[in-house]
């Protein structure tokens, strides 16, 4: 698995990687990691907001995974508790500012 330098504690990249091959179909050796950084989002949407949806308007400190697989790319949004999502392509835009400058 290529793997670019991570700032994600491995307790939440690991389930985040598990997600990833499965939504793949793929076992997670298969897994590339393209982005995994230490971010702000600008507010509870994680820059992935939801049609319909309300977010806290505060900045929120969280991670930014993305994952490749066989030729697809999962955009993985995390919050300040851990918790992650998926955001659908084309929906997500990038964090406020990231630390992996």
């Amino acid at each position: 698995m290529s793997r670019v330098e991570s700032q994600v504690p491995e307790a939440i990249l690991g389930p985040i990687l598990n997600e990833a091959a499965k939504l793949a179909n793929v076992p997670p050796q298969q897994l590339a990691i393209v982005r995994a950084e230490a971010v702000v989002w600008n507010d509870g949407s994680l820059g992935c907001p939801e049609p319909g949806m309300e977010y806290t308007q505060a900045l929120v400190n969280g991670y930014w995974v993305v994952i490749e697989a066989v030729g697809q790319t999962y955009d993985f949004r995390v919050g300040g508790g851990g918790t992650f999502r998926l955001c659908p392509q084309g929906r997500g835009s990038p964090p406020l500012q990231s630390d992996g400058r």
